[in-house]
């Protein structure tokens, strides 16, 4: 029968406890403020009273590059960069040609293979020549009066010269054939006419 109270009474002293943390929950709820959608925006949806960092806006996607633009680019910044020396050094004397191309020339690569010349390869072909022979530089068509054409990029060799059959000479040597090397005149004093001599 002892056994039997001491049961009943922990029961009750359990179901009292409970209702006292029930009620106690409750009486917190009522107090805090109300989690509303007003709250929500100025605080996240984090617990009321905890601080809330908003997230860090996300820049659109890049557009795509087009690779051709990006090339254009770049040949342009190159024939920028090289024209304060091409004006000092190589105007108005006579220099080896190396190479003349526009976006969507197809002719003959030094190697015999025909190529649809884009920016792209017009810019690599530029890259090879300036490591095979130091102090070439590249011009366009656009920035002097001795080219007729206008949109071609011209890689110049280093080398000057007094006179055109120096100038042809200095291709000679170099083995390099007769359509891609060849003397020319780069000026803004002059026109085209005598600015060029082939071999």
């Amino acid at each position: 029968m002892l056994g039997i109270l001491v049961v009943v009474a922990a029961l009750v002293v359990g179901v009292i406890a409970a209702g006292i943390i029930i009620v106690q929950h409750e009486r917190n709820s009522r107090s805090a403020a109300p989690l509303t959608a007003a709250t929500i925006a100025a605080t996240g949806p984090e617990l009321p009273g905890t601080a809330y960092v908003p997230p860090a806006p996300t820049a659109p996607p890049a557009a795509p590059v087009d690779p051709q633009v990006a090339a254009l680019n770049s040949l342009r910044g190159q024939a920028d960069a090289d024209q304060p020396y091409v004006s000092a050094n190589l105007a108005e004397r006579w220099v080896p040609q190396l190479s003349a191309k526009q976006n969507g020339l197809v002719a003959a690569d030094v190697d015999g293979r025909m190529v649809n010349w884009t920016n792209s390869e017009i810019l690599a072909q530029n890259q090879r020549l300036r490591q095979q022979y130091p102090g070439a530089r590249l011009v366009s068509s656009d920035d002097w009066s001795t080219f007729d054409l206008q949109g071609w990029w011209i890689t110049l060799a280093g080398a000057t010269f007094t006179d055109p059959d120096s100038a042809n000479a200095w291709c000679d040597a170099q083995a390099i054939p007769a359509d891609e090397c060849f003397a020319k005149l780069v000026s803004n004093s002059r026109g085209s006419a005598g600015s060029t001599k082939y071999r």
